[in-house]
């Protein structure tokens, strides 16, 4: 004879009924006790991470490129064409031109196809002008350019290196043809670029999404690469200087302690980060083996390209704070080819 009483089985079936009434209860409590909403058997809500650094420079610059090219078409529109200086039409067709693929080169995967599936794969040219912040006139245009270059400048500085780069090449575009355009209207309202010692960063970096830095052979590569043409157009200019009178010789004077204190400063990166350094060569070839009036009054201009060019690589490829040399550089130089 057993000593354990049997539970009926009546008494089994209204146990497990209980059971499922309370669990049923359990989940509808936690449903609404501020714990979200609980589909048994499907996926959580998804909740996309708060943006990077990136994607917060990228939402700063796209609308202000946006105003750009709609104040650009306003200008354009609104001018008298016998009115309008030849250096300042072909200004604002360049500007006109720009914008746009500066908008795209921003862009990434996701927003080019949500872009294209869109049929609006850069945005139609009329969408722009219908921005109630666009610039009016041409001084509220080189207003906007000069917050769309002092903009990059400071997203140079921050973003990852496959992003700094087009900022960078954004950034000294827009300090070129802000000159241009002020040097055709005979406008005096376009302020300096910032300086290395001003470029820092000015926004909080989430720690989400952190931005990224290139390979270090890339750093190393477009370092010796910058250290070897600012010597050497420290020399060159220095040769112009020979060559030239007055103001003109001043000028290149003073562009040879630019270059040559560029490539000091590039020597120490080197030595303080492993790269090679590029030692300063008492003389160095010139163009062709000599230099005639037509290439003398062609080098500044060569310089000053072949100069941002390697800055922008150089600012892609360089650790964060390796960079604000490099950005100012390509800035200025961008400037020096607006005349």
């Amino acid at each position: 004879m057993s000593l354990t009483a049997r539970t009926p089985p009546h008494r089994v079936a209204v146990s497990r009924r209980s059971a499922l009434r309370a669990t049923a209860g359990a989940l509808a409590v936690l449903a609404t006790a501020g714990c979200g909403s609980i589909a048994l058997g499907g996926p959580e809500e998804y909740t996309p991470p708060p943006p990077g650094i990136d994607d917060i420079y990228r939402a700063e610059l796209i609308p202000l490129l946006d105003r750009a090219l709609a104040g650009t078409e306003t200008v354009r529109d609104t001018a008298e064409p016998s009115a309008v200086d030849p250096a300042l039409s072909a200004a604002l067709t360049a500007l006109w031109a720009a914008l746009p693929i500066q908008r795209t080169a921003l862009l990434t995967g996701a927003q080019q196809e949500e872009e294209i599936d869109a049929q609006d794969p850069a945005r139609e040219r009329s969408a722009p002008a219908r921005l109630a912040d666009a610039p009016a006139d041409l001084s509220g245009l080189l207003a906007t350019l000069v917050a769309l270059r002092d903009l990059s400048t400071s997203a140079a500085r921050q973003v990852s290196g496959s992003l700094a780069r087009p900022v960078v090449a954004i950034g000294a575009h827009t300090a070129w043809i802000a000159r241009r355009l002020e040097d055709a209207a005979e406008l005096e309202v376009v302020s300096a670029p910032a300086s290395s010692e001003e470029i820092v960063p000015v926004r909080d970096v989430p720690d989400t999404d952190p931005p990224s830095v290139g390979a270090q052979t890339d750093y190393f590569t477009t370092l010796e690469q910058a250290q070897q043409e600012e010597w050497y157009a420290g020399y060159l200019h220095e040769v112009l200087a020979s060559r030239a009178r007055d103001e003109a010789r001043e000028d290149h004077l003073g562009l040879v302690e630019v270059h040559r204190a560029r490539a000091e400063e590039l020597e120490r990166f080197a030595e303080e980060d492993g790269a090679r350094v590029i030692p300063r060569q008492a003389v160095y070839p010139l163009p062709g083996g000599t230099l005639d009036a037509q290439l003398t009054g062609q080098l500044p201009s060569l310089l000053a390209t072949g100069l941002m060019i390697d800055h922008i690589a150089l600012t892609g490829a360089a650790p964060f704070e390796r960079r604000p040399l490099s950005i100012a550089a390509a800035l200025a130089e961008a400037e020096r080819l607006a005349p």
